[in-house]
């Protein structure tokens, strides 16, 4: 009996002892299935693949978080950073899931973001600017990739400098104060 998959995606891999070898994909971007096609185990794993595949809500910053989330250079964080910024990409969803990616080009949105960030100094100004640096690294992370068309959240400043000072104290150090 003949299954056909839909989406499957084949590459081949030139391996460094010059001999090539054929890698099978659930779909573009997506997991790599175990076994050869046709095999229970490659039908298997389609089909866990399949399952787990989560329909991203075009359109909103949810999609650009789960993007970044299942890209390559989320996996290749480093586990304890990567398990940092799960938690302040929970905060950003929890705030700004629905926020519609054409409000980003409107210069309000800016505005809005930086009010987050306040609101979250109220407790920490460590971990606002930590929850903001992590918004604005995944924003600039989809501006690269042409899933944005700005960046509302570069170059906005931190509350916190270097060796843990606030704006405020660097600058009265500064004239002796």
């Amino acid at each position: 009996m003949r299954i056909r998959l839909k989406g499957i995606n084949r590459v081949v891999k030139k391996l460094a002892d010059g001999s090539k070898r054929t890698y099978w994909y659930a779909w573009k971007g997506g997991p790599a299935l175990r076994g050869e096609p046709g095999t229970p185990e490659f039908v298997a794993s389609y089909n866990e693949a399949a399952a787990r595949r989560v329909t991203r809500p075009d359109g909103t910053l949810l999609s650009v978080l789960r993007a970044y989330q299942g890209g390559e250079e989320f996996r290749r964080l480093a586990d304890v950073t990567r398990t940092n910024y799960i938690g302040f990409i929970t905060k950003i969803e929890k705030q700004f899931a629905d926020f519609p990616l054409v409000a980003l080009d409107d210069r309000r949105s800016r505005g809005v973001f930086m009010a987050w960030r306040d609101k979250l100094a109220v407790s920490s100004r460590r971990q606002a600017d930590y929850a903001f640096s992590v918004l604005a690294l995944i924003l600039a992370w989809a501006l690269d990739r042409g899933l944005v068309t700005t960046n509302p959240c570069e170059r906005a400043g931190r509350f916190i400098g270097s060796h843990g000072a606030t704006r405020f104290g660097r600058m009265m150090t500064r004239r002796g104060s």
